[in-house]
């Protein structure tokens, strides 16, 4: 393991700590200059997802320490599933602060834990300070060529967004720019893959072998609390290096293959639990069934990794002595392209960091390889000839136009976030005061086991402000998401008749009907005219009512 000065290690705090106050300035803007009309949701993306957050963050705030999925009229058991925002929301209530200071608290502390993890990952394997900085900046603020796809009106090219703008997982600056939960999950891999290092016969000197197992046993719990799916990318990386150990030392090692398993089997409780959860709680099995996330095309994952997987094959040919050193990192990117594509569920989640060994690996390709080669060209010499310029400062030079040139998506992203905090101010990320009125009505007069009915759009607000359950609230976790929808859709429309709407409501229990502008969009039927609705709340924009017994 490369030495690091302690002067070193705080110029990398200093650019993590830098980097996390720079993730804050949209959603301070947005704070700072939403209007009296609007109330900022403290996003800046995929708003519907993040409620979900949000909501698990209300539950803990409000005493819970397992999960009710509130997207969902149904009635069930709490479980222990996405503990890790429930948990927050504890925080959030021990520290009597809101929880929006604990959620953007712990997005900062989990950014800055990932950006310094990602420092000790870079620095095991680039000893060269250079080479080392050149891949912590990569890795931090590096992205791919998504921006090009928007220069050239290729918005939707294959059917598909961008990589870069539209999974957060893909590169660090934009993990770090969303939710905590993928930061500290992507701090765990790369800890992980470290630990798988240290406790292999070819990299590790005499240490506490079964000390380090264990700890990565414990921090694979935490990754089960946070970010469980990524269990596979560990998983599969651990069993792909410990397969290339084998074959290269021609036995079996049973003692490096009982530290690696150890690694897994310390959390193997959490996820027989969690399948426990999905097999004896229809509400959460019936989530997970939903909960699919397909992978982009595959020549979207070249346009956002490509350029660096040129460098880092450039590297792994020229310096065929060094592959040895960098072989996990091979075994990584190889484990992430065969689960994007495999038949399991949460394909493109399995991209989660593959960022950060591709930015070791082009920074040892362009260090070592290009850097080289055009330090010896006749352009390079000619301009060092001139008493201006100087090798050292040329090779910076280059270095910082390389690192600009990598990380104009990631600037393209910034500017873009900041600028709708700013200027547009859309729907979703900023909700009309009114809603928000009505929402906080709910939360102080109605049961939380009270059941809402509204659009999708109302119930995935009121389940992650008010804590109500909603009959139709988010794509995943309403059961029977496009029943649901087409029953919502039906209730608001004018021909449908009154006994429908009684059955409808008797069905799934519903206590109350919120009624306003996104519901007027479903259809022309107005509450107010049903004898067995009573108005309880109203403002400017909305009513609710209750369901007559």
């Amino acid at each position: 393991m490369t030495k690091i000065s302690r002067k070193e290690w705080l110029g990398a705090a200093g650019v993590a700590v830098i980097t996390a106050v720079l993730t804050l300035i949209p959603y301070w803007l947005g704070n700072l200059l939403a209007p009296d009309n609007l109330v900022y949701m403290q996003l800046i993306m995929n708003p519907e997802d993040a409620q979900t957050y949000w909501a698990k963050m209300l539950q803990g705030f409000d005493g819970a320490w397992l999960y009710t999925i509130p997207f969902t009229p149904e009635p069930h058991a709490a479980a222990g599933v996405g503990l890790f925002y429930v948990w927050l929301g504890q925080l959030a209530r021990g520290l009597g602060v809101p929880l929006t200071a604990v959620w953007h608290g712990s997005r900062v502390v989990a950014s800055i834990l990932l950006f310094l993890t990602t420092f000790r990952f870079v620095a095991s394997f680039l000893q060269d300070r250079r080479s080392r900085w050149t891949a912590y900046l990569l890795a931090i603020f590096g992205s791919g060529l998504g921006w090009l796809l928007f220069a050239l009106g290729q918005n939707f090219w294959l059917g598909a967004f961008p990589v870069d703008f539209k999974q957060p997982g893909a590169h660090l600056f934009f993990t770090a720019l969303t939710f905590p939960h993928i930061s500290l999950g992507t701090a765990v891999i790369l800890l992980d893959v470290l630990i798988l290092r240290k406790i292999s016969d070819q990299y590790s000197v005499n240490g506490n072998r079964w000390g380090w197992a264990f700890f990565g046993g414990l921090a694979n719990v935490g990754l089960g609390v946070a970010y469980p799916f990524l269990i596979y990318i560990v998983a599969g990386t651990a069993v792909l290096f410990y397969a290339v150990l084998v074959w290269q030392q021609r036995q079996i090692l049973w003692r490096t293959g009982w530290q690696i398993a150890t690694m897994f089997l310390i959390p193997a409780p959490l996820y027989l639990y969690y399948l426990f959860v999905w097999r004896s709680n229809e509400v959460f099995r019936l989530w997970d069934a939903q909960a699919g996330t397909p992978a982009a095309p595959w020549p979207h994952y070249l346009v956002a990794f490509g350029p660096l997987l040129l460098l880092a094959g450039l590297f792994w040919w020229k310096r065929p002595e060094k592959r040895p050193q960098f072989t996990i990192l091979w075994l990584w990117i190889l484990t992430a392209a065969l689960l994007l594509y495999s038949p399991l569920l949460p394909q493109r989640r399995f991209i989660q960091g593959v960022h950060v060994p591709l930015a070791v690996l082009a920074a040892a390709g362009f260090g070592q390889i290009v850097l080289p080669r055009w330090q010896n060209g006749r352009l390079w010499q000619k301009l060092v000839a001139h008493p201006r310029y100087t090798t050292p400062k040329l090779r910076r030079f280059v270095i910082m136009i390389f690192l600009l040139g990598m990380s104009l998506s990631n600037i393209y992203l910034w500017v873009d976030v900041t600028r709708i905090a700013v200027l547009e101010q859309p729907d979703l990320f900023f909700r009309p005061a009114v809603e928000v009125e009505s929402a906080d009505w709910l939360r102080q007069n109605g049961a939380q086991t009270a059941v809402v009915l509204g659009s999708y759009q109302t119930g995935n607000f009121v389940a992650a402000w008010a804590g109500q359950r909603v009959m139709l609230g988010h794509w995943a976790e309403t059961v029977d998401f496009v029943g649901k929808e087409t029953a919502v859709h039906q209730f608001f429309a004018a021909e449908t008749s009154h006994a429908w709407r009684q059955d409808l409501l008797d069905q799934f229990d519903i206590v109350y009907v919120w009624y306003g502008p996104r519901e007027k969009e479903l259809g022309t039927f107005d509450p107010a005219t049903a004898s067995y609705l009573n108005p309880v709340f109203q403002n400017e924009s909305i009513t609710i009512f209750s369901v007559l017994p």
